[in-house]
């Protein structure tokens, strides 16, 4: 059932999101450390794509992106999507076209609407892959997508998908934010972290910490710029349940809205 939950709120946040960092290992003597991952764009998936983005364009004061005519460059392989960037991030609605498309079942399993996926840059997927086999880790994806480099973990065990791109070039990624037709939101000037939610939070972080070399702080994780915290799922919606976005005003912190299955919170 399509989540139409749009009540705003107001509440008081416990805790503070932390500090973004740099990952805190050390390379060997004489080697180069490599770059830790960036978290990129956020994917929400749902039966109704233009309903959740004119929720998120009015929530956010974002104006909606230009629609181009023609069908979109994704409907070939099955789903429709529109991007829409928030600052420096990107966020990505998408809606499959038909019934036979792999984004039913996961409805079906998750029960509706909700966050999908965690979108991140790598920049060596050769070492990624490396970690990733290290830590016993079978990839769900690992191959050539629109013209860039991709690799998918299995969102089973993550609790939502991680998908990381090795992007050429490497300062324009997915959906084109340098270049796209995007405007600035009027009430938040960016997205600073998400919630991710499974049944072992601590063992999930620590591990998500060593593959995409973040800094572990407890449940969270720093990387760079933003953070993925997280959480205990205690039977509850597993995956992408909760965005993070810097308010404007800081009369508007502690304001929230769900859309699509996803908690877009303001701190």
């Amino acid at each position: 059932m399509l989540d139409k939950d749009f009540a705003m709120t107001r509440r008081t946040l416990l805790g503070a999101t932390a500090a973004a960092g740099m990952a805190a290992a050390g390379p060997a003597l004489g080697a180069i450390a490599e770059r830790p991952s960036r978290v990129r764009h956020y994917v929400l998936a749902t039966h109704d794509m233009n309903f959740v983005c004119d929720q998120i364009y009015e929530v956010l004061g974002l104006p909606a992106t230009p629609k181009k005519e023609g069908p979109g460059v994704t409907e070939k392989y099955g789903f429709y999507s529109t991007m829409m960037r928030v600052g420096t991030t990107m966020i990505e609605v998408v809606q499959p076209v038909n019934a036979d498309h792999h984004l039913n079942k996961w409805f079906d399993e998750r029960g509706g609407d909700g966050g999908y996926m965690v979108v991140m840059q790598t920049y060596d997927a050769d070492a990624l892959k490396a970690r990733a086999a290290a830590e016993n880790l079978k990839l769900t994806r690992d191959m050539p997508f629109m013209g860039q480099h991709m690799i998918q973990f299995d969102y089973k065990h993550f609790g939502t998908h991680f998908e990381l791109y090795k992007y050429t070039p490497e300062d324009n990624w997915w959906g084109n934010p340098l270049t796209g037709p995007y405007s600035d939101a009027r009430v938040v000037s960016d997205v600073i972290g998400c919630e991710v939610a499974v049944e072992n939070p601590e063992a999930i972080a620590a591990q998500a910490a060593r593959l995409f070399l973040g800094r572990q702080e407890g449940t969270k994780v720093h990387f760079t710029d933003r953070t993925v915290s997280f959480v205990e799922s205690k039977g509850q919606w597993r995956g992408l349940t909760a965005l993070d976005l810097k308010a404007r005003e800081p009369a508007r912190v502690g304001d929230w809205a769900r859309i699509g299955g996803v908690k877009f919170r303001l701190v």
